[in-house]
């Protein structure tokens, strides 16, 4: 559940499957589901993975909603997930949504890659499930 503002108490959740081949292409699939505290649906759909980086058990990864799916125009939602083994899974993100171009397509890292004067990422802790991440 995040606890940023405008997003307390939302329940989000985020599902992926994604591989890199040896040419350095990537291909894969990003589902997400946006809940409010109460359980009303704010949006859910899927995002093409664009990008994937994984250096040991950290993966990096930025997914496109396609054009015409869902509510929602040029989003993009830019991933840091830390499998953490024994112990829990955390997530880092970073979104660009509804503006006029498309979102970039490369690998940001939203604790480190994100504009000048952006508000630092929280981590997050893996609630219900994990990710397993391998390279």
């Amino acid at each position: 559940m995040y606890d940023e503002p405008g997003v307390v108490g939302h329940r989000i959740w985020f599902g992926v499957q994604a591989v890199t081949a040896a040419d350095g292409s990537t291909r894969g699939h990003f589902l997400y589901r946006h809940e409010l505290p109460d359980g009303t649906l704010v949006g859910q759909g899927r995002a093409d993975v664009t990008c994937l980086k994984v250096t040991g058990n950290v993966a990096v990864f930025t997914a496109i909603v396609p054009e015409g799916q869902g509510n929602v125009k040029n989003h993009g939602y830019y991933v840091k997930i830390i499998d953490g083994g024994s112990e829990p899974d955390e997530i880092v993100d970073a979104q660009a949504q509804n503006g006029p171009e498309r979102p970039p397509t490369h690998c940001l890292d939203p604790e480190t890659d994100l504009p000048p004067g952006s508000p630092q990422r929280p981590r997050y802790p893996v609630l219900m499930g994990g990710y397993v991440v391998h390279g």
